[in-house]
């Protein structure tokens, strides 16, 4: 007849195993019945392709080992021991002690991030059954999966994209399953940044404006009928608490500007006396004052910044141009000079149309 050895105690074994240890001749069959209901034998597990198997196994001396232990595995297990002469039975009551949380870490944590970045604030727990973990923000709002702004992750750590300075505050992470609480704080300051004026990523710029005479410039702010006494220094401060910001624009008033004109508008032909130099006027007017140039008749120029409209030509005869250039337009006038016969010098005008480049 079968016989069943006095169970171990009542309480869940480390290594997740419940004895049957029973005796007989023949030797009996042992058989389980889980709190759920489940009989489990070697005959069922040999069976079921594997399935039941990779959460019991029942070994030959009749222990039953569990792969893993939860809440759910909790309950009264009776072991069957049975031959042909008869049956014992045997029932243990299993209490499964569970693991509350723990935050690794657990301390009250400061951080600091500036404005616009993200704050990455870790919380990985770990407990039986595992953890649930959810955040109370500074606003008493809770967070448990992921919104637009705050990303929880996997291991239950949460990023704060686009930080502000209403984001600043303290922040709760807790971690719970049914054996209890842990908690983890942390303390969040946001630091503004600076201001920026027009873009400029700098906390001083300096610019210089030019504006024209009468007219209007706009530096922010509009400027009407702009005066010489105009030309100033105008400052623009930005303040925040992150900083200070500030944007000098230097402003340069002058005349208006004029392109070249010849006070003479006409070509002109000069006959020059023989033998005797020949000076070529070409007087100009603008704003700002134009460079003049000279064109020989041989096509070779003379520039670079000349000033005055004045041009010895010595005795040559030919054709001379006379150029004026500055910011604002170009033009020229052709100069035709002939050496006479006779010593007397005469400049005839012959056409009114300079050429105009502009």
């Amino acid at each position: 007849m079968a016989g069943l050895l006095p169970p171990s105690p009542g309480f869940w074994q480390t290594k997740h195993t419940v004895d049957c240890k029973a005796s007989g001749s023949p030797a009996p069959e042992i058989s389980w019945s889980l709190p759920d209901g489940t009989v489990i034998n070697n005959a069922m597990l040999a069976d079921d392709s594997g399935h039941r198997s990779r959460r019991y196994v029942l070994f030959d001396n009749g222990t039953l080992y569990l792969n893993k232990a939860g809440v759910t595995e909790g309950g009264d297990y009776t072991c069957y021991a049975q031959n042909t002469l008869g049956r014992d039975e045997m029932t243990i009551h299993v209490t499964v002690v569970m693991a509350a949380p723990q935050i690794k870490h657990n301390y009250k944590t400061h951080m600091q991030v500036k404005a616009g970045d993200v704050a990455l604030l870790d919380c990985e727990a770990v407990g039986e059954p595992k953890p649930k973990i959810f955040w109370l923000l500074p606003s008493s709002d809770m967070i448990s999966s992921s919104t637009a702004r705050h990303l929880l992750h996997v291991n239950g750590s949460l990023s704060v994209s686009r930080v502000k300075l209403l984001d600043a505050g303290e922040y709760m992470c807790v971690a719970r399953n049914p054996g209890g609480d842990d908690t983890k704080l942390y303390k969040l300051d946001v630091v503004a940044k600076p201001p920026i004026i027009n873009g400029l990523h700098m906390n001083k710029t300096i610019m210089t404006v030019t504006a024209v005479r009468h007219s209007k410039k706009q530096i922010d702010c509009r400027i009407r009928n702009i005066r010489p006494s105009d030309t100033a220094e105008f400052i623009c401060v930005a303040r925040n608490d992150g900083g200070e910001s500030m944007l000098v624009v230097q402003l340069e008033v002058v005349e208006m500007l004029r392109r070249p004109t010849f006070k003479n508008p006409f070509n002109e032909k000069i006959i020059a006396k023989p033998g005797k130099a020949t000076t070529l006027n070409c007087s100009v007017d603008g704003n700002p004052p134009p460079d003049v140039s000279w064109m020989l008749p041989n096509g070779t120029w003379f520039s670079g910044g000349i000033k005055t409209s004045q041009f010895l030509t010595g005795t040559k005869a030919g054709r001379y141009r006379c150029a004026a250039r500055n910011k604002v337009g170009y033009i020229e006038k052709l100069l035709i000079v002939e050496v006479a016969n006779r010593e007397y010098q005469i400049r005839l005008p012959f056409g009114n149309v300079p050429r105009d480049l502009q």
